[in-house]
């Protein structure tokens, strides 16, 4: 594996197999294990606020019941974010988009904003991030994905340069046409469903490939190996090590 083509380590949704996914604790572990980026998920509440967080709904990961959309920012602020693996901590929130894009100004992390828009469609999504990701000058640190394929040609109309990713998770997808389709310049796929075959065909057209959810020493070894461009873990640390110990051979 050469140094020039080094895998890049995304922690999904924070460092997410210890830590309270999606909150600030968790990017910040994922920020002091080496990761090159973080991935997290977009929402928007009954009041307009854009809050990171991965379901429609605030049941799983908080101690709240609710649709995210139908909440406003003080109801899902006032929650307990510190599900974590049938495990409670203590004080940790939901944060705002706003509140993560302030803590990367200080730091030289990328990172990939999933807009969630796949179950709830959240009109105007597309238009408030960019402008978050305008407001505090991280253009050229973001990635944009989604699986909603709308959402993805909506950010293509919009003129943005920012890199796009076509999400997919069922078997039987052709990725790089999926990539055409949608005008993305990436891909990220669920580690099941990609092939080395799938990831050359995709390769050959300039079309990146990372895959969700890499968390096996074994398997993260033997994609990076097959040169995939990047890895989005729940276990950065563990990506890191492997990446540490390819690049001495």
């Amino acid at each position: 594996m050469e140094c020039d083509n080094m895998t890049q380590i995304f922690a999904h949704r924070g460092a997410s197999g210890i830590h309270p996914e999606n909150t600030m604790k968790a990017f910040k572990e994922a920020y002091k294990a080496g990761c090159d980026g973080i991935e997290l998920d977009v929402q928007r509440t009954k009041d307009g606020v854009l809050v990171v967080i991965h379901d429609e709904t605030v049941n799983r990961t908080t101690n709240g019941k609710g649709m995210v959309g139908k909440l406003t920012y003080k109801e899902i602020r006032s929650l307990n974010a510190g599900y974590n693996k049938r495990k409670w901590f203590t004080h940790d929130k939901v944060p705002t988009l706003d509140e993560v894009f302030e803590w990367l100004k200080g730091n030289n992390l990328l990172c990939n904003v999933e807009l969630k828009t796949d179950k709830v469609k959240y009109p105007g999504l597309e238009e408030d991030v960019l402008q978050k990701i305008a407001q505090y000058s991280l253009s050229d640190r973001m990635i944009l994905s989604s699986f909603n394929l709308q959402t993805l040609m909506r950010l293509h109309e919009l003129g943005t340069s920012i890199p796009k990713a076509a999400i997919y998770s069922k078997k039987g997808v052709n990725p790089s046409l999926l990539a055409q389709t949608t005008n993305a310049s990436a891909i990220h796929a669920n580690h099941r469903v990609m092939t080395p075959a799938l990831m050359e065909s995709c390769q050959r057209m300039n079309i990146q490939v990372r895959l969700y959810t890499l968390n096996q020493p074994a398997k993260l070894k033997e994609w990076m190996e097959a040169g995939l461009a990047g890895v989005i873990t729940d276990y950065p640390d563990r990506a890191f090590k492997v990446r540490k110990e390819l690049l001495r051979k």
